[in-house]
This record gives C-alpha cells, structure tokens and sequence, in this order.
C-alpha cells in the first residue's frame, strides 16, 4: 500500500476555500521545490500534524490560515492507493484510531533542519546528550521484549516511568517505580549499539566521516532523597581510528556535525520500522541539506536509494541548483517534482514539473502556440542543456572547470558531449545519422540556443523557434 495524494486546504499559509494537492500519480515520491515562505514548511507540518499521536499533540485551529478566520472548513487530507480517504477536519480529530492511517502514523520520519540542530548545534557543555532525543523521536516507537514477557514501545516504557514516580517515598510505591525504572533500563540497554552501529554505516557514505559513533549510558536510577530519576543521559561518542574526538560539537564542521545528526535520525527509523510492512512507510525531509555542500549532499540520494528504497520520502529544498541536481541524479519513474511559489495575492501556488527535457519542451511549443517566441527559445534552450548535463552526468564527461558553475556555458557542455559521443559512435549499436543531428543543433543554436534569442536585441523568427524545437526533441544521446 501507499500514499497517492496529499491534500491541504486552510492551513498555515495554504489559505481556504481552496485545496492544495500533492499528487504521487503513479511514482513513489514527490521533490518539492520552493523558496522561503512559499509554503514548504507549511506542508511539512500539514504531514507531521497528520500523523502526530501524541497527547499534546494541538487541534486544526491553532494551525488555521488567519486570512480568512471565518472558514471552517479547512482539512488535511491523505489519499492511499486501496481506495481510502483519511481526513483531518478543521474540529474534528486526528484519524489515527484505523488503518491505514494508524498505521503509518508507527511508519513515519518528519525532519527538518531543527531537528539536526537538537543532535549537536543546540547541545551546551562538553558533551552531547542524546537521551531526551532517543526516547521522544529517534526510537520512542521502536516494539522491544520486556521483561515476564511480551513487547512494549520504548517510548511507552518511559512515560511508564514517570508515571510510575512515587508522590510519596512510601515502600510500596518506591518499589513499583523502580519496577518500572528496570523493564525500562532492560528493554533500552540492549537497542543502543546496533543503533549507533546502524549510524556508523550510513555515515561512511559521507566523504571525509570515517567515524565510528557509539553512546555511553548509564542506567536510570530512581533517587529517593530528590524524588527523581537520575542518569538520564545517553552521552554521543565519535572515534576517530578508535580515539574518542573529544568535544566533537565544538570541533567537527557544519558539514561534518550536519552529516552525524542525519545518520542518527535515519538509523532510528530504519531500526524502528520493520523492513516488512503492508502499510506505507514515510520519510519527509524539509531543507535538512542546508548545512551540507554539494559533495556531501549527494551521498543522501544514495543512502535513500538503498536503505530506504521501500520508504515513501518527500524531500523538499529551498536550493533550486540543489533542485536541478537532484533532478538528475534521481529516476524520473519513481518521483514526481512540485514547485511552489507565492502569487501575487502573496497566497501560494503550485505547479507540478513533469521534469526532463520533455517537461522544457512542452513549455517551449506552448508558448509558441501563442507567438511568445523569447519564452519559447528560453524553454528549448533549457531543454537542450538539460538533455546535455544529463549526458555528462551519466557517461561522467569532463567539462572545463569554472570556480563558479554558472559560469560555465552550454557550448562547454555541447562541445564536451558531442566529442565523447562521436567517439562512441562505433558501438555496436550506434545511434543512426548523428553527425546529422549534430548538424542540426550547429545551426540553430547559433541562432535560437542561445542567451541572446530571448530578448528583443537579436529576434528570432517562429520558423526558426519550431526548427530549433525540433531538433532539440530529435537530439538524443545513447
């Protein structure tokens, strides 16, 4: 089972009566683009909120879009593929007493940039503690034996301890709080290694962390003269060649403390959730790159192309050239990309980009339908580069190097990627008359593919837009 569409109307800044929907269609996964304030967050919390089972979790209103008070109808809405509509109304509750919603609320992974932040940014004083973390986010919903017996969630167990904390230092309710304090110390102990083991192994993706990371815990005691619990720390350890790195949070950079944090999450929930599932198993990420360069945002791709590769992920980025990247490196079969921008009522609006060159090039003749030919040219040109990065991407062709990338041209990806393949041209199976569509390209990108064509200082005539349209949809690579 999966999601096939997401539905938000009059939350946060997506305001009512209208119903903003994210469709799946038939890919795995949405990669949503959009820049500050133009409602990423909104729909990070609009899924989140959905899927929140705790008891502190807050109702529709406190969510509502503040334009138009008077509305009640607002609604988050999640569509699955075996014909069920689970809703969240404005006054209503949460859905989470039935499948399948109930379910993939125990199957879901919502991070944002502040989560990363509570891993390692936001920690004060030598060490780094992670047991408030553990026990609310990272495997508070992970299903462990207890002792006499039975299972029971990590987190239940420790709100089992609290509870369990004696008003009065009287035998009987001392010895029943400690009860609680051992099932708790017994069922989380044991979780710990293959934890931080699983955190080891997705973090020597990353280029320059060949770390190992482990935790120190002591286990909780309850202590009688201050009516507390004491130990409550699971203290993050980072070796480097068997050396503990000492104030890691205070050494490592951004890139390298970002890297740590993502692993830590992503281990809890692929330790949390079992492989096996019939229901859906989600991942959102909201802008968690931001503190990665380039180099080290694409190990992410690869990690959740293999170890999350059952998940459902929605991935959302602020970073357009990030966005542009991801579109490459990802299969276009298995996501589906969304652009958010706000309108000029300052409201959000949304589009969904089909991706690739075809997506460019639809564009293109339709605004030659209508005789805007600069747009026209703008949209084939894109078209063009973008069936040329992705050859250069795939073949791993040298392109000459610019310390800025934008500064590089589309004629240095053109003259790189028609050399290359010219020299493949005597493959077993080549790509019949392409020194004729190489011919082809020659002529009009002097003319249409070029900046200049889409402006008012060097025209161009819709004889030679459709020509150029055509040529960039015969030019193909193998």
């Amino acid at each position: 089972m999966r999601i096939t569409k997401i539905e938000v109307c009059d939350f946060r800044s997506f305001p009512g009566p209208a119903i903003y929907d994210f469709e799946f269609g038939t890919a795995r996964n949405l990669l949503i683009y959009g820049e500050n304030g133009s409602g990423k967050s909104s729909l990070f919390r609009a899924v989140q909120e959905f899927f929140n089972r705790t008891t502190k979790a807050k109702p529709f209103a406190d969510f509502k879009n503040i334009d138009r008070p008077e509305l009640t109808e607002g609604h988050v809405a999640v569509h699955f593929d075996s014909g069920d509509t689970q809703h969240w109304q404005f006054g209503g509750a949460r859905p989470l007493t039935a499948p399948p919603a109930s379910q993939t609320a125990l199957q879901i992974g919502c991070l944002d940039y502040r989560s990363l932040l509570e891993t390692n940014f936001s920690q004060k004083g030598d060490t780094v503690n992670l047991f408030d973390i553990a026990v609310n986010h990272l495997v508070d919903r992970m299903d462990v034996p207890v002792e006499g017996g039975g299972s029971a969630r990590i987190g239940d167990l420790w709100k089992d301890v609290l509870a369990s904390r004696p008003w009065a230092n009287y035998r009987k309710y001392v010895q029943k709080c400690e009860r609680s304090v051992g099932r708790f110390n017994s069922a989380f102990e044991p979780i710990l290694t293959p934890l931080m083991d699983q955190a080891s192994t997705l973090l020597r993706r990353f280029p320059g962390c060949r770390f190992d990371l482990g935790v120190s815990f002591q286990p909780v005691e309850y202590e009688l003269m201050g009516k507390t619990f004491a130990h409550q720390e699971l203290i993050l350890l980072v070796k480097q060649g068997g050396v503990t790195v000492p104030n890691h949070h205070d050494f490592f950079n951004e890139a390298k403390l970002s890297a740590i944090a993502l692993v830590i999450y992503l281990a809890g929930l692929l330790r949390t959730v079992p492989p096996a599932s019939t229901y859906p198993k989600l991942l959102v990420l909201d802008d968690v790159l931001i503190g990665l360069d380039m180099e080290n945002r694409v190990p992410v791709l690869d990690v959740l192309a293999e170890y999350f590769a059952d998940w459902q992920v929605i991935l959302m980025t602020h970073d357009k050239v990030w966005y542009e990247m991801i579109q490459l490196q990802l299969d276009g079969a298995n996501w589906k990309a969304y652009e958010l921008y706000v309108g000029e009522d300052q409201s959000p609006r949304h589009h969904q980009r089909e991706g690739g060159s075809d997506y460019y090039l639809v564009r293109a003749r339709r605004h030659l339908a209508t005789n805007d030919l600069p747009s026209a040219a703008n949209y084939t040109r894109a078209a063009f580069e973008w069936k040329l990065k992705t050859y250069c991407d795939k073949h791993s062709v040298p392109v000459p190097y610019k310390k800025d990338a934008r500064a590089i041209s589309a004629d240095a990806f053109w003259q790189a990627a028609k050399k290359h393949a010219l020299e493949r041209a005597n493959d077993p199976e080549p790509i019949a008359d392409l020194g004729v569509l190489f011919a082809d390209i020659e002529l009009w990108k002097r003319i249409v593919l070029n900046p200049l064509s889409h402006s008012a200082t060097a025209p161009v005539t819709r004889p030679e837009v459709q020509c150029a349209i055509d040529a960039v949809q015969k030019l193909r690579f193998k």
